[in-house]
């Protein structure tokens, strides 16, 4: 699976005092607990962890479920498809890459943009007091999103509980092999590489070179 993982910021309107320093930075202004979530394009949620500032990719959750579609300001992770930097390369191939990437990453950003629309709650200040509750609000709308989505009918995914199993069952083996080759480095960087070729080769998406010309 390739998704697009990014971030948004949930602002705390009641936070007390004595963590309004943890829970604010500078580029935010007010005191705010930050969601990092994983969308793909039929806005179903595959990954959400809601906490505050500064815990991202160090909460202890492994990314061991597909390739994940994220922009400069992102660590090197061996699952972060990341786009190049816009200084220090000038390969069409490359420039071009970063701007259909740019527009798949929309996706989660449309998925912020549904949550919010949909729970009133989430496009306003939190007035909550206790962090466990306020935890349960967000992960309860999620939960909601993805259940709307699949009633829809306009979920990929196809949901089976205990009673039905999911026909094929992958064993351990299948498991702890496909485990390994997505965390392989090398495999990160040729994915990485092939896309950049497969980008410029979609009608529609030319290169700069290939507009002048």
């Amino acid at each position: 699976m390739l998704g697009s993982l990014d971030c948004m910021k949930w602002p705390w309107e009641l936070c007390p005092t004595q963590w309004q320093g943890a829970h604010t930075s500078g580029f935010h202004g007010v005191p705010a607990i930050m969601l990092e979530a994983v969308a793909s394009q039929d806005l179903w949620i595959w990954h959400a962890f809601f906490g505050p500032k500064g815990t991202f990719f160090i909460n202890g959750v492994e990314y061991v479920y597909g390739y994940y579609l994220v922009d400069g300001i992102y660590p090197e992770w061996r699952v972060f498809v990341k786009s190049f930097t816009r200084h220090g390369t000038a390969d069409p191939k490359r420039l071009n890459f970063n701007r259909v990437q740019m527009a798949a990453r929309k996706d989660v950003e449309r998925a912020f943009g549904v949550l919010k629309k949909r729970w009133r709650i989430l496009a306003m200040p939190c007035r909550l007091w206790d962090k466990d509750q306020i935890g349960n609000v967000m992960y309860t709308c999620i939960i909601l999103h993805n259940m709307i989505l699949e009633d829809e009918g306009r979920a990929v995914v196809t949901y089976y509980d205990d009673d039905d199993p999911q026909p094929g069952n992958v064993i351990d083996e299948d498991k702890a092999a496909n485990e390994f080759l997505i965390k392989s480095r090398d495999i990160h960087h040729n994915l990485r590489a092939d896309l950049v070729e497969h980008v410029s080769t979609i009608p529609g998406f030319e290169t700069d070179e290939d507009d002048k010309e």
